[in-house]
């Protein structure tokens, strides 16, 4: 399951906007840059969160596991699906 969320990151959506005829490969180099910014930011947002829950910081770090990756990678694709909604509308000049 994780590798096809994984895929469908990095791969799927950026070949998914490359039907736009003014977007054509810039749009893959802008999906792969979002979707590695929203995966990093991500994980540490759902670390600061889950040691804001546990109430422990100092003792809480902040872990990085195969589940964490896949929340991450949710977290990615969310940020991908609102990026292709303002993906035909917005211009660069």
């Amino acid at each position: 399951m994780w590798q096809d969320v994984h895929v469908m990151v990095y791969i799927g959506f950026g070949f998914l906007y490359t039907f736009l005829k003014a977007h054509s490969w810039t749009s893959v180099v802008f999906n792969w840059l979002a979707a590695a910014w929203a995966m990093l930011t991500s994980l540490l947002w759902i670390g600061f969160w889950t040691r804001v829950w546990h109430g422990d910081f100092e003792n809480n770090k902040i872990e990085l596991s195969l589940r964490t990756l896949v929340g991450a990678d949710f977290c990615a694709a969310s940020v991908l699906i609102a990026f292709g909604v303002v993906l035909g509308k917005v211009n660069a000049f």
